[in-house]
């Protein structure tokens, strides 16, 4: 008896902090991404409002204090203002909430929300049919696929932490200059490329029920930050990343040799693919939004011999952010309406 009601009490007591962090999430109330957002903005004087402000969102490309917002802040120079609102592991669902808490706090001209084409509609619906899913990750993932943010949030919370943790700068190091070996790779993109070996272009290309159904959910984000943005009256560019294996064929080999295949391997460097295709359809007739196609740009950059993608990550190199940059700083120059933010000087 009293081993069934100790059972039962913590269960409640796991579902109502789960309810609480839910509502909270929901509301953005407490700031949930507070440290983040210091973090990654501590040389930012925020009693200034001097000139336009631009608001970042996006997930762990935008995410970190050196990442494209950084760079996009020395391209802009003076009378801009950028603020980075980037989570790590975040997509449309979770920028959507973010954005209603930041426009409140800041009252942006500009938006840039970055999406990926490489796990945006995945991290919406998970690979549940694939084999090798133990049965804990299958529940997770059936609960935040069904729109719920409570065990996202505590699992990122406990990431956090644990990326706190005391590291080895040599390793550290060491790790980032080593050459690629597939024992090296970033371990989510080895596991997931065996348990999915077509995750990647299912995505890209938007195939499958599972796809078809995570392009709904985030065509719904989309739109409501569409409209959050018209309502406060900011221009939105949507700037898209494309995955590392449509940039140059080096990455798609690599990905080949963790277990990833390709059925339509000729079609996924092209622009635009699929996914960047419905982006557009979806903002079509919205005349304050942009969408922006990096592809093309990366594409040329590896051409000439720049590394844009981690030897053993598929995350951006320092000169990957700087061109990000580039290429938004040159979106706002020739394309904010006439009634927008003043452009960033030439």
């Amino acid at each position: 008896m009293a081993v069934g009601a100790l059972g039962i009490g913590l269960v409640l007591v796991v579902l109502a902090v789960l309810v609480i962090v839910e509502i909270s999430y929901r509301l953005q109330w407490p700031d949930p991404h507070r440290a983040e957002f210091k973090a990654f903005n501590h040389s930012l004087d925020f009693s200034k409002r001097e000139g336009s402000t631009l608001l970042a969102l996006g997930d762990s490309f935008t995410a970190g204090a050196e990442s494209w917002p950084f760079a996009l802040q020395a391209n802009l120079g003076e009378g801009w203002q950028v603020l980075n609102a980037g989570v790590g592991g975040t997509t449309i669902t979770h920028a959507e909430r973010i954005s209603r808490l930041r426009f409140r706090q800041f009252h942006p001209d500009v938006v840039v929300y970055q999406t990926y084409v490489g796990n945006d509609l995945l991290d919406l619906r998970h690979p549940l049919e694939a084999k090798g899913v133990g049965f804990a990750r299958q529940i997770y993932w059936r609960i935040v696929d069904s729109g719920f943010f409570a065990p996202w949030f505590l699992n990122h919370r406990a990431a956090a932490l644990a990326a706190l943790m005391p590291s080895d700068p040599e390793i550290v190091e060491a790790a980032v200059a080593a050459p690629f070996a597939v024992d090296n790779y970033s371990p989510r993109d080895r596991w997931l490329s065996r348990l999915d070996p077509n995750h990647v272009e299912r995505q890209i290309l938007v195939e499958g029920e599972a796809m078809e159904a995570a392009w709904r959910q985030y065509r719904r984000g989309l739109r409501l930050l569409v409209e959050r943005c018209r309502v406060n009256e900011a221009e939105l560019v949507i700037l898209v990343v494309p995955h590392c294996i449509q940039v140059a064929p080096v990455y798609r080999e690599r990905f080949t040799a963790m277990g990833a295949r390709w059925s339509g391997a000729n079609i996924l460097d092209r622009s635009p693919v699929p996914f960047v295709a419905r982006v557009r359809e979806a903002v079509k007739g919205q005349s304050s939004v942009r969408v922006v196609d990096a592809l093309p740009a990366m594409q040329r950059a590896e051409r000439k011999g720049i590394q844009l993608y981690s030897t053993n990550d598929p995350h951006l190199t320092p000169e990957g952010s700087e061109l990000l940059a580039q290429i938004v700083a040159a979106s706002l120059r020739n394309g904010l309406s006439k009634k927008g933010p003043h452009p960033p000087p030439q």
